[in-house]
């Protein structure tokens, strides 16, 4: 009994020694022997406990890493959003910047012109220009030479779009008035341009220094008896002092004509003609422009006349008028 206990003890001890033994068979390629790998029950055991919770901790590691990802991939996401926000928003302003500077560069160009044209209009209705230098207004808006707009680039960035909006439609606003201006201008300078013409046209100038001997209209006749209708005006000097055209014009006759000897007749437009009679030389040809003032002829006494003098006559719209109707007061009986 005893012996055969030990016995089946020792076969019990055999089997649990060979049951606490886990044998892996690795195949190798085609010829190669198979091998068997034996490795303990317990270290296994160990082995595979440790794989699962290196298994665990790395899928918990995994989703800790990978939530993380995503939230930085949503807060990347928005950054990247506000930045293209942003990025339009300077576009925007970019944009606006550079019409605001297009306009300031125009406005300044109208500024200018503006200006040329109050100094020519100034200048010519005889006004002193304002060379000043200082803020003045135009078209409603206080202006400085030099002064450009503004932009304030700091504070909320929204604030700053609305500031350069309402700058921008400003400056629109204020474009328009000074074209308006520099339109109304154009048409005042128009209208002086007309009047100076029609100035310098008027036969008003005195044609001749000397002493006035016969009026305009009925008187008596110098060469006999009665009366008659005398066309101009009268005017005694030496012969040979010089006599100059009363307006603007255009020589239409310059020669003899029976009665009136030497004679000039200068057309000045808007109807009015002048007639220099009775000249001893003549120093113009006919078609030829001539300004107020210039030299035309010299004194004399040819045709019909009692001495050296000069005959002034004015045609308007073809009829004869009183010449001291549109002389100048200042220069009459010189």
């Amino acid at each position: 009994m005893s012996i055969l206990s030990k016995k089946e003890n020792s076969m019990l001890d055999i089997k649990h020694q060979r049951n606490d033994k886990i044998t892996f068979m690795v195949m190798g390629g085609p010829g190669s022997p198979i091998r068997d790998i034996r490795i303990s029950a317990k270290k296994f055991k160990i082995g595979f406990s440790i794989f699962c919770a290196s298994l665990i901790a790395f899928g918990s590691t995994a989703t800790y890493l990978t939530q993380d990802y995503l939230n930085s991939k949503k807060i990347l996401v928005a950054l990247n959003e506000e930045n293209q926000d942003l990025t339009s928003t300077n576009q925007g302003q970019a944009v606006i910047i550079e019409d605001l500077q297009t306009m300031a560069g125009n406005m300044k160009m109208k500024l200018e012109a503006i200006e040329s044209l109050n100094s020519e209009v100034r200048s010519k209705v005889g006004l002193e220009d304002d060379d000043s230098g200082e803020s003045r207004v135009v078209a409603g808006y206080t202006v400085s030479r030099g002064d450009s707009p503004v932009v304030d680039t700091e504070g909320n960035v929204d604030e700053e779009m609305d500031t350069l909006e309402d700058l921008r439609q400003e400056l629109l606003d204020m474009d328009l008035q000074m074209t308006e201006q520099a339109t109304e201008l154009l048409y005042l300078k128009d209208d002086v341009d007309k009047q100076l013409a029609f100035e310098a046209a008027l036969p008003s100038y005195w044609p001749m220094n000397g002493i006035f001997t016969s009026p305009f209209g009925t008187r008596r006749n110098p060469f006999g008896r009665g009366t008659e209708f005398h066309q101009g005006i009268d005017i005694a000097n030496k012969s040979g002092t010089t006599i100059r055209a009363a307006g603007d014009g255009v020589v239409t006759f310059a020669g003899v004509k029976s009665g009136w000897g030497k004679m000039v007749l200068i057309s000045h437009g808007y109807g009015y003609v002048s007639q220099y009679a009775h000249c001893s030389n003549i120093d113009v040809l006919e078609g030829q422009t001539v300004k107020k003032g210039d030299v035309i002829a010299k004194c004399g006494s040819t045709g019909r006349a009692t001495g050296p003098h000069l005959h002034f006559g004015i045609q308007l719209d073809g009829k004869f008028i009183d010449p001291m109707k549109v002389l100048d007061a200042g220069e009459a009986k010189k």
